[in-house]
């Protein structure tokens, strides 16, 4: 189970930087106006990252105990 959840923690860091990329990609081939909502994904993208990574370390810590 620990080694999903490191997978997990690394998929969503890997995701977020990956759609941020493809958002500034966008925004050159854009403008502003139609590129503005691909920044979402990568936002919501990182919060899964840090709500797993959060989550990773309270079982860690509780596991310790």
């Amino acid at each position: 189970m620990d080694k999903i959840n490191r997978f997990f923690i690394h998929f969503w860091l890997a995701f977020s930087i990956a759609t941020l990329i493809w958002a500034f990609f966008k925004w050159y081939q854009t403008d502003w106006n139609q590129a503005k909502f691909n920044f979402m994904v990568p936002v919501i993208a990182f919060f899964w990252y840090l709500m797993r990574l959060m989550t990773y370390r309270r079982l860690k810590r509780n596991q310790n105990k």
